[in-house]
């Protein structure tokens, strides 16, 4: 029998993740940029852990795209990276959404500003 090249493989989470205790609590957003840190993977890391590595060593992926990658669900790939960071192969940055992005002179953006401004007027007004 011959799997279409769209066919999802069937690869149960505990197979990916290296584990059959229940997951960590993941602190990690979808979006969360994902990097190497550089240190050796150790024995006990599978196949999935380093190629995970792997694809974010010459640059950064989101937790999202690197799901993708490597075509599991991402949860599972939330949890990948969950058990990476915490063992200090991976490094996260939280995505910063844009009005909280400073400008180039280092002050807030006008969005923020006027965001914060119709905060404070409807305080004004109530």
């Amino acid at each position: 029998m011959s799997r279409d090249k769209h066919q999802r493989r069937l690869l149960p989470a505990y197979l990916a993740t290296g584990s059959s205790d229940a997951p960590l609590p993941t602190t990690l957003d979808t979006l969360t940029a994902l990097r190497a840190s550089g240190l050796p993977l150790a024995a006990y890391h599978t196949s999935v852990h380093r190629r995970v590595v792997e694809l974010v060593t010459d640059g950064s992926l989101t937790a999202v795209e690197i799901a993708g990658y490597l075509r599991i669900s991402v949860s599972v790939g939330l949890v990948l990276a969950e058990q990476l960071v915490s063992d200090g192969l991976l490094k996260a940055s939280v995505p910063t959404p844009d009005a909280l992005a400073p400008s180039r002179a280092g002050r807030p953006s006008k969005e923020l500003m006027e965001e914060v401004l119709s905060g404070l007027q409807s305080l004004l007004v109530a």
